[in-house]
């Protein structure tokens, strides 16, 4: 696979039927690929696709690890890191989130500008490294953003040519397994949170890490107990995965045919 795609997408929980409805010219299980082992978390079948999406070769991971799985940062990272390897220099990261705005709908896509942790513990710790911004030997230095606006900036346009809904907002990062209190997803709001999610922050400072131009979209499953009063469990999480991978599949599309124009 190396040199075969420049540009790599992660499929998070409930998105990963792109990957089985995507032309697929080879297929590796995760558990054959060094750093990375079993998936557990259902929504994330666990493999590695090269893929021909819009005339474009792409590499898509279907799943993820989770820092609520016990996974330590090489595996939280794996995928960027195997992407970077095989010559991607560019990753985007997909995920299911829940709602802390009523600006945000369920059923939509959110483009995340930037990321918060809560509990505020994501750094170093996950992504490997010197804490964000700080280099051992030249002490402090200007942070550099999580997510490439650039790349962010050509999804955007993606998402209007393929006319899927796209909003603009911040994530809140938890370590999970459990879903936010209402207290916790007012406190995340109060932080200037949109929607909450239980991963892509690892992966985004594994991208920086590695020189890779990274963009973040969630799939919006749910509202949180900031603005509901009901119930969600990941059987609600995934409910929605196949109307969220395929609006998914029209915008990454639209994306690898605009980049020989950009």
């Amino acid at each position: 696979m190396r040199g075969a795609a420049a540009c790599a997408v992660v499929l998070g929980s409930g998105l990963s039927k792109l990957a089985d409805e995507a032309d697929s010219l080879a297929r590796v299980p995760y558990e054959t690929i060094p750093g990375f082992g079993r998936t557990s978390v259902a929504g994330h079948p666990g493999f590695v696709s090269l893929c021909r999406i819009a005339g474009s070769m792409v590499l898509l991971f279907a799943g993820r690890f989770h820092a609520y799985e016990g996974a330590g940062a090489r595996s939280l990272a794996a995928p960027v890191s195997f992407a970077k390897r095989a010559g991607c220099s560019r990753i985007v990261l997909t995920n299911a989130a829940g709602s802390l705005s009523r600006r945000i709908r369920p059923r939509s896509w959110l483009l995340a500008t930037d990321m918060v942790a809560f509990p505020l513990r994501g750094g170093s710790r996950f992504a490997g490294g010197p804490p964000d911004g700080v280099s051992r030997r030249a002490g402090r230095r200007p942070p550099t953003p999580l997510v490439s606006g650039r790349l962010s900036a050509a999804l955007g346009r993606a998402a209007r040519e393929a006319r899927v809904p796209l909003e603009k907002g911040i994530l809140c990062w938890t370590t999970g397994p459990t879903y936010e209190t209402a207290a916790e997803a007012r406190a995340a709001a109060f932080m200037g949170a949109d929607a909450a999610t239980m991963s892509s922050l690892p992966e985004l400072l594994a991208a920086r890490r590695l020189q890779m131009e990274a963009a973040c979209l969630s799939w919006i499953t749910n509202e949180t107990a900031a603005i509901s009063d009901g119930r969600t469990d990941h059987t609600d999480v995934l409910a929605g995965g196949e109307e969220g991978a395929r609006s998914l599949g029209a915008l990454i599309a639209a994306f690898l045919r605009r980049r020989d124009d950009e």
